[in-house]
């Protein structure tokens, strides 16, 4: 596995809906990254995102929401920048909730491990870390 510490100079944007899982994986996040934002919906992604961008390195969502899919905020955030690596966390293993645009579709229930090796993958693809 890559070292991880890289994580430590970098921002987060995670989006989930439900509180249980947001809490959990926030924890996960908070231990590795310098900083992490937090949103329930993507319409608040959107917006941390829109008012943050020079500073968020990952993004990490899931996809069935309410008020504004992760779906559609994927799209409004890839107007702004079609670079920025993204992970797709959800239940379902279907095309409506994956992407081929993203760099990684994750299945729920979330392995920490799967998690943490996707992550250092697309920030090192993305940012040229070694």
């Amino acid at each position: 596995m890559r070292d991880e510490s890289i994580l430590k100079t970098l921002t987060v944007l995670y989006v989930e809906d439900d509180v249980n899982i947001r809490k959990m994986t926030s924890r996960f996040l908070k231990r590795r990254f310098a900083y992490v934002y937090e949103a329930e919906n993507g319409k608040e992604g959107l917006r941390i995102y829109t008012l943050n961008k020079a500073d968020i390195h990952l993004l990490i969502t899931d996809i069935q929401m309410p008020i504004m899919s992760g779906m559609v905020m994927i799209e409004e955030i890839m107007k702004i920048d079609d670079a920025l690596p993204i992970i797709i966390t959800t239940a379902y293993n279907d095309e409506y909730h994956t992407s081929i645009k993203v760099c990684r579709n994750i299945i729920k229930p979330i392995d920490d491990e799967q998690l943490l090796e996707s992550i250092i993958s697309c920030v090192t693809n993305r940012h040229g870390f070694q």
